[in-house]
């Protein structure tokens, strides 16, 4: 292999980096290959830009990178020689990899049939779960339900009741091990915690619920009849996931039939068993057992746990986590919630804008972050809302921090549907560093790339790891002395498109959806992005006591203001 190569060469170079690092791609991938379609996302976008500068020491400056110099291999190659790396012309050219020669080579295939995965009676838990256990008994014990997330589906019309029903009744016979109703056990007194199928599972049912000024299409299935939609749907989020002693509800399904006939399908699901991508893996598994549509989702992915990496390999990841915290949270930082844990209902309120204000905040996002990096831009827009009511109450908090989930599911990779693939990003920001957007996304910025260099979330997991013999409440004191009692200032995420292969449900037409997380207060308040039909979805959170009606007034049109759509 030359050391200087041709650009066929580099192609092939880049196409094999993104293989080895980045994506899960399809057979037949080649370096002319659509990337975005195999899965490659800003996140994934981060990562290559480092990648390829540590790999052929070039970096691209975010704000050059776009759609088109991105779309593949043979494009980014051709940015590297455009940003100073030199070729040559002609010489030997190295021989293409298999994938990529299909890629002109190979006819279409027919797609085979994917196998039933095999069975199995335990399911040990994976590094982040660990956390997610421990979390959860602390807000069962506070009184606010445990670690509980809702996926709303927003539909034209009633969908298919008596399908739901029977779907439901046989759903948890369908995956390898029957983690919607398993439980999570200890086989001996110093053994870890691991899930292991309910003694008496309980069905899965479909709870239904009719607007009193609807129609009543619902009341012939078993509907109970409502006054106030956001009322009852605030009750569901507030209603908890039981824990029996012969077996646990880990997941709950509730239809809303709203007055002009429209509907909304509610999935509760618990953070011990999936994360928010595998809740919408879930609802497109479900819509494709209905008849939809689409590619099996497989449920579990055991690779992780066969990682042999024993505490010593695993120590030299995570040893920069203790520095990594003390950094930081080397400044105090405020939430506008309770100092300490409580049990206030919980609220939410959802504002999808326009197509139009979506494209506005999309370009300014361009503007400020790049056009395809938009994690800083909406978590700087999010620290900014919350940084005015602070101002409104005429305090002036010394920093703001907030820890973010990071998807560590390979991109482009289908499912898998159960426990979390996750990782932590945390970041904070000094007063002086949210005074404007540009300033406040700019740090942000430099922050996320930091985490990328120097791979803060695979250490946070070897940590993760490590303190799996802590019992639950133990690891939570540990995390509350690293994080000075509150977790966070506030709670975020921007998990892209939602679902995009689900356009309906059910027979019905999706025109709508997005989650409702699991947040606790402290911090009390949340603030969540999504997309969906090519709208830009926010969704707001808060605690009862939190804030004020006015004080959400000033933090709607504070974010409103920073997205460019006030």
């Amino acid at each position: 292999m030359p050391e200087t190569p041709t650009l066929s060469q580099l192609e092939l170079r880049v196409l094999d980096l993104v293989r080895d690092e980045v994506l899960q791609t399809p057979p037949g991938f080649g370096t002319g290959s659509d990337l975005f379609e195999a899965g490659l996302d800003s996140m994934a976008i981060m990562q290559l830009l480092l990648l390829l500068e540590e790999h052929y020491s070039v970096a691209i400056p975010v704000g050059s990178v776009s759609r088109a110099n991105f779309k593949s291999a043979q494009t980014i190659a051709a940015l590297l020689v455009q940003q100073g790396y030199t070729i040559v012309e002609g010489g030997p050219e190295e021989p293409a990899p298999a994938a990529a020669m299909a890629e002109v080579a190979a006819p279409p295939l027919a797609a085979v049939p994917a196998a039933p995965e095999a069975k199995f009676d335990r399911l040990p838990l994976r590094d982040c779960d660990f956390f997610t256990h421990a979390f959860d008994e602390m807000l069962r014990q506070a009184g606010q339900g445990g670690h509980i997330a809702r996926s709303f589906i927003e539909l034209d019309r009633a969908p298919d009741v008596p399908a739901l029903k029977t779907l439901l009744a046989g759903l948890h016979d369908r995956f390898a091990f029957p983690i919607l109703t398993a439980q999570l056990k200890k086989p001996g007194f110093f053994s870890l915690p691991l899930w292991v199928p309910a003694t008496n599972p309980r069905p899965l049912e479909l709870e239904l619920w009719s607007d009193e000024k609807s129609a009543g299409l619902l009341l012939p299935h078993g509907a109970k009849p409502f006054s106030d939609v956001q009322t009852k749907l605030d009750d569901i989020i507030n209603t908890s996931l039981p824990q029996y002693e012969d077996g646990w509800m880990n997941v709950r399904f509730d239809l809303v039939e709203k007055a002009d006939g429209s509907c909304v399908f509610v999935f509760s699901w618990s953070h011990l068993i999936m994360d928010g991508i595998g809740a919408e893996f879930f609802l497109l598994e479900m819509n494709r057992l209905l008849g939809g549509k689409s590619e099996p989702v497989p449920g579990f992915d055991l690779t992780d746990l066969n990682d042999q990496r024993g505490w010593g390999e695993r120590w030299k990841t995570a040893k920069v986590m203790p520095s990594f915290f003390d950094t930081v949270m080397s400044k105090p930082f405020e939430a506008l919630g309770s100092a300490k844990l409580s049990s206030g209902r919980a609220h939410f309120q959802v504002i999808t804008l326009t197509k139009e204000q979506s494209a506005e905040a999309a370009r300014r996002s361009a503007e400020i972050s790049g056009p395809l990096i938009n994690m800083p831009f909406h978590l700087a827009c999010a620290m900014r809302a919350h940084q005015s009511v602070f101002t409104h109450r005429g305090q002036q908090p010394e920093s703001l921090m907030c820890c973010i989930p990071i998807q560590v599911r390979r991109k482009g990779t289908r499912g898998p549907l159960f426990q979390n693939h996750l990782t932590m990003f945390f970041c904070n920001l000094l007063a002086d560093e949210l005074t404007t957007l540009d300033a406040a996304a700019g740090a942000l910025h430099k922050q996320h790339t930091r985490f990328i260099k120097d791979k803060i979330g695979d250490a946070f997991r070897d940590l993760m790891w490590m303190m799996r013999p802590m019992p639950p409440s133990l690891h939570m004191h540990f995390i509350n002395w690293h994080m000075k009692g509150k977790f966070s200032s506030f709670y975020h995420s921007n998990t892209g498109v939602f679902a995009p292969e689900l356009t309906e449900f059910a027979g019905a037409q999706v025109t709508n959806a997005y989650h409702v997380p699991s947040f606790s207060d402290p911090p009390g308040t949340g603030v969540f992005t999504n997309e969906k039909n090519g709208r830009l979805v926010l969704t707001l959170c808060w605690r009862e006591g939190t804030i004020t009606e006015e004080e959400r007034a000033i933090f709607v049109n504070q974010l409103m203001s920073d997205l460019g759509v006030a």
